[in-house]
């Protein structure tokens, strides 16, 4: 494996240099820029070339072609990202599986429609797993690399992901899928789109239900397979006012249970999420308005040890977060454009434990409130070829109504009941990004900002307690906010209008890292076992570098290729908890990440979407002990359209049943991935 860890390097490093072979051809000022338009980057349209930030755009065809159904398996192969959880997990927690850019866990703000979806108590979107859109209903998904504090406020330290429903079109879409494969998985999906005049409506769901998969290599007699059981349906209303001028009303509801690895261990969550928004394009003047109401309602059903044979509590966790977002854009002149807005969002947080041997009482809850006034300015200079973005957000944040019980003793605790006095906080969060296109076909941009991340209410007030008490967490409610300052520097090149390729460099400076402070250890369980004691604190600065090289190559028009390669360092550098730790590397984050693809379109053949990925070095632990060398994985589609209304594909994942470790932990099993996956599929559109 060393060997194709060096080839894989050399396979990206052989098709990145391939424009260089290629330069003598004659140049295109009319290059096909392989892009389309992108909001995510400065709350207004533009190309992704004008982008001061590394922009990537998946279109819908794109997204449809992906032999997974997951937003964080689709967006998995772009420059920059780590999914660390395997989906045959179904969930893992309270960590969100995607990192970007090397910033560690939980730090990538995710948007549906401009809504934000890490909701400041606990992300509760790790748990939806980033599958509760259905997949028909996505038009676009926008990622936006480095800091976005500026633009959105707390969350984006390492980027944006930014899903963008469809509206309905003049033409009637209409669609239903089935899908069957490995572990008794069966799929369902449906989806419907027209438009009447001037109104629109759009009906997307789909149910999934899979048996799972036993994830370690030695299953006990207590072990199962994690077994999953989701529905979803995404219902869209829109009005078109005029050409310019449209309203859209958009309704979500998600229900899953997802099975952990045991009997009763086990979580079911049931969503539903309501957003209004209004946009008016005039020549002068762009309005953009928001409002959300986003509701969850998880239960995490926890067992016993050691036999794990009985339920021993039901975490209950409701929560409600609404908000609202309003901005307007001014055409000062042809070439300056200034946006002014204001964004609301308040979080209500409940957690409470009710035992099922007990009439005990434990919890903990909490609000928090944010008022975000915002500005940006965008200017286009010499002839436009030159573009700079000026942009700065100030969060104020009001955490109030904190507090958390127990009426028992809890890991040789005393009981407690805390109420926590009112607290607020604020940032100030700057970006500058500049553009400049050299020539027709070579653009350069740099950019640099702010980001931060408010600490959630689960940090706060949460007591957590885990591992039958070997684990034991305090709740802080006297955390700051996480911060990062970072830039960025990059060019992109068009060799010919089918060959592209761009290079990026970027570092990362962080402080107040939010982790476990180590605050005592002891016996217990008659002495067979030891208590670790921690408190949540920032304990850390992190110091981030690394790059990213990318490239799409159109050969043929049936054929695209396109190769990315990560190189990123996250390392420790201040950990005022364990200074033994400082020049270590964060976990769960591969230092060589390379994805190489390939789509083939033949409508009288077979269409083929082929991606290899590839990641080195990357540990488990923060001490830098437990290490998963290298994995390839090769992941494919295949699938074939008859008559104009049927196509029947094939998805495999890992085809060759690479073995790898997803989690390792010392004195624990290692959590392995399953290996191959295999599921076909029939839709039919009329």
């Amino acid at each position: 494996m060393k060997r194709f860890k060096w080839f894989g390097i050399l396979l990206v490093a052989t098709l990145l240099g391939c424009p260089f072979l290629l330069s003598a051809q004659e140049q295109s000022k009319d290059a096909h820029r392989l892009d389309t338009v992108v909001v995510s980057a400065t709350r207004s349209e533009m190309a992704p070339r004008d982008a001061s930030q590394n922009v990537s755009v998946l279109s819908s065809q794109e997204i449809m072609d992906s032999p997974f159904d997951r937003v964080e398996d689709i967006v998995r192969q772009e420059a920059g990202i780590y999914n660390f959880r395997h989906f045959g997990l179904q969930t893992n927690g309270v960590v969100s599986p995607l990192n970007m850019r090397g910033v560690g866990q939980n730090r990538v703000l995710l948007l549906v429609d401009g809504v934000p979806q890490n909701d400041n108590f606990n992300n509760a979107i790790a748990w939806v797993a980033w599958g509760h859109i259905p997949k028909e209903a996505i038009e676009r998904i926008e990622i936006v690399r480095g800091p976005a504090s500026a633009l959105y406020g707390s969350e984006g330290l390492g980027g944006v992901i930014h899903i963008i429903t469809k509206n309905p079109g003049a033409e009637r879409e209409a669609s239903i899928r089935g899908e069957a494969g490995t572990a008794d998985t069966y799929k369902g999906a449906g989806f419907y789109s027209q438009k009447f005049n001037n109104f629109g409506v759009l009906l997307a769901g789909g149910h999934e239900e899979s048996d799972g998969f036993y994830m370690t290599d030695n299953p006990e007699s207590y072990n199962t397979k994690r077994h999953r059981d989701a529905g979803k349906v995404l219902g869209k209303a829109t009005y078109d006012f005029g050409p310019q001028t449209n309203l859209s009303l958009a309704s979500l509801y998600y229900d899953h249970e997802t099975g952990k690895g045991r009997e009763f261990f086990y979580d079911e969550l049931q969503l539903d999420q309501h957003w209004l928004n209004f946009s008016h394009q005039g020549e002068l003047l762009e309005l953009k308005s928001l409002v959300y109401l986003n509701r969850a309602d998880k239960t995490a059903f926890q067992d016993k040890s050691p036999n794990f044979d009985f339920l021993l509590r039901q975490e209950e966790v409701p929560a409600d977060t609404w908000g609202a977002d309003l901005q307007g854009s001014l055409a000062l002149s042809p070439r300056a454009k200034l946006t002014l807005g204001a964004a609301f969002k308040e979080v209500f947080w409940d957690y409470d434990n009710v035992y099922t041997n007990s009439d005990r009482k434990e919890g903990a809850e909490g609000k928090q409130r944010f008022i975000s006034p915002f500005s940006s300015l965008d200017l286009k200079l010499l002839d436009d070829s030159l573009h700079v973005s000026l942009g700065a957000r100030y969060d104020y944040i009001k955490t109030f109504d904190g507090a958390n019980w127990n009426s028992a003793s809890t890991a040789g605790k005393d009981p407690f009941d805390n109420s926590f006095d009112s607290e607020t906080e604020d940032s100030f969060s700057p970006k500058l990004g500049i553009t400049y296109h050299h020539s027709p076909n070579t653009t350069v941009r740099a950019s640099g900002g702010k980001g931060f991340r408010s600490p959630s209410l689960f940090e706060l007030f949460k007591v957590h307690v885990r591992q039958g008490g070997e684990f034991y967490r305090e709740a802080n409610p006297d955390l700051k906010p996480e911060e990062i300052w970072s830039y960025d520097i990059g060019v992109e090149h068009f060799f010919s209008h089918t060959l592209m390729a761009k290079a990026t460099f970027y570092q990362a400076f962080a402080q107040d890292y939010i982790g476990n402070r180590l605050t005592g250890q002891e016996p217990f369980a008659g002495g067979e076992k030891t208590r670790f004691e921690y408190i949540n604190d920032n304990i850390s600065e992190v110091d981030i570098y690394g790059a990213e090289l990318e490239m799409q190559w159109y050969p043929r028009e049936d054929l695209s290729l396109f190769a990315n390669y990560t190189y990123n360092i996250s390392e420790v550098k201040k950990d005022k908890n364990n200074p033994e730790l400082e020049g270590n590397y964060l976990t769960n984050d591969p230092r060589h990440k390379v994805h190489v693809g390939l789509n083939y379109t033949n409508p009288s053949l077979v269409d083929v979407n082929l991606l290899v990925n590839y990641y080195a070095d990357m540990y488990f632990d923060a001490e830098n002990t437990l290490k998963e060398s290298n994995y390839t994985t090769i992941d494919l589609r295949v699938s074939r359209r008859f008559m104009d209304h049927f196509t029947v594909y094939l998805n495999a994942e890992n085809i060759f049943d690479e073995e790898y470790v997803i989690f390792r932990r010392l004195g624990r099993d290692d959590t392995v991935a399953p290996g191959a996956v295999f599921t076909g599929g029939l839709k039919i559109e009329f």
